[in-house]
């Protein structure tokens, strides 16, 4: 698919949608194959609606898997990249007194995840040196395992995982700002992701990604999958959103890798119509390849009420979203989907609603 048909196929919106990073547009292509999921479900029940459904799903955990360079028995469908994360975690193949290296700006869940299970299991976290963007910029020896996200939710970085893997140690990967906008290196011990996000599908829909050395190696999974299910697949619930899963599998059909500089280019452009408006600053590198572009200078939980108005759907993160936040932001996202001008518009709202 071309990434002018990508665009095209979004449902219609009467709103400038600036929240890609909260949460993308499906298109129509997505949305009727969850509809026609929900009619097979209604006519034939559950359970046969899914066994027609197999050869959609295992496509789509066969493009999740090629997508870090591993393949479609290494998925697992989980309900979000949170899910994934605290399960892959729990199950990781650690002993007491193993040191795991993160980053200040982990994802608040994740973060309380790992400190709860460090407390637990008598880990010890060793935060990764960063610069004062949040990129990590050394890697201690001797560690047991690397945790982070390549792209934060709270600042548009990308992190250097190719240099971080350079140095050794398994990497636990959290992909979910990152997969569908961002090159995606292969190499990591696992990935986790959602599918919600820059990969536009539904709400609801994530999964882990794991190399098959450390499969054989993780705990025994919790009892949610059929018993005869195996490899990856004993981690899904046999209980699930189906509908969510078709949905993100028809996502992944259309995503185009054209995606990748449009949004990089949108990015830098929001970041140098955005600087200085209304007081605000822009706390990314204008050419940062990341379509996340982070505020402050106000308050963007008043201002993000007002711009939602204005009829422009942005986020406030606030400090909770991780330790090295200071003070809420205001995240602006662009997705592919943004015509010209639509931008300059948002500026203009943006200084009428911070005057």
């Amino acid at each position: 698919m071309s990434l002018e048909e990508w665009v095209k196929d979004r449902i219609p919106t009467s709103v400038v949608h600036l929240d890609i990073a909260g949460s993308g547009r499906v298109s129509r292509a997505v949305l009727d194959a969850e509809v026609a999921y929900l009619h097979r479900e209604a006519s034939l029940g559950a359970y046969v609606a899914q066994e027609r459904a197999e050869a959609v799903l295992d496509a789509g955990r066969e493009a999740l898997g090629a997508s870090v360079g591993l393949s479609g028995a290494d998925v697992c469908f989980l309900d979000g990249a949170g899910t994934a994360f605290a399960t892959l975690l729990s199950a990781w193949p650690l002993p007491r007194g193993a040191r795991i290296g993160t980053v200040p700006s982990e994802y608040g869940a994740n973060a309380r995840v790992l400190e709860r299970l460090s407390a637990e299991r008598g880990w010890r976290c060793v935060v990764l040196p960063v610069d004062d963007l949040g990129r990590i910029v050394d890697v201690p020896a001797g560690l047991d395992l690397v945790t982070f996200p390549q792209v934060a939710s709270q600042r548009g970085v990308v992190q250097p995982v190719a240099d971080v893997s350079a140095a050794g140690a398994p990497i636990l990967l959290d992909v979910a700002q990152s997969l569908g906008q961002s090159p995606v290196p292969p190499g990591c011990a696992a990935y986790v992701g959602t599918s919600r996000k820059w990969l536009c599908g539904p709400r609801g829909v994530g999964f882990g990604v794991v190399d098959p050395v450390v499969q054989a190696a993780l705990a025994e999974p919790p009892t949610l999958a059929a018993v005869s299910e195996t490899g990856m697949r004993r981690w899904e619930a046999a209980e699930a959103h189906m509908a969510g899963r078709v949905g993100l599998a028809a996502a992944l059909e259309q995503w185009t890798p054209e995606l990748l500089p449009r949004i990089a280019q949108l990015a830098e452009q929001a970041r140098t119509v955005l600087a200085g408006v209304g007081g605000w600053t822009v706390r990314e590198p204008r050419g940062e390849p990341s379509g996340i572009t982070t505020l402050s200078g106000g308050d963007p939980f008043a201002t993000r009420a007002g711009l939602l108005e204005d009829g422009f759907v942005t986020s406030a993160i606030p400090v909770t979203r991780s330790n090295d936040l200071e003070v809420p932001v205001l995240r602006v996202s662009t997705g592919a989907w943004l015509e010209d001008g639509q931008l300059d518009a948002f500026a203009c709202a943006l200084a009428a609603r911070t005057k």
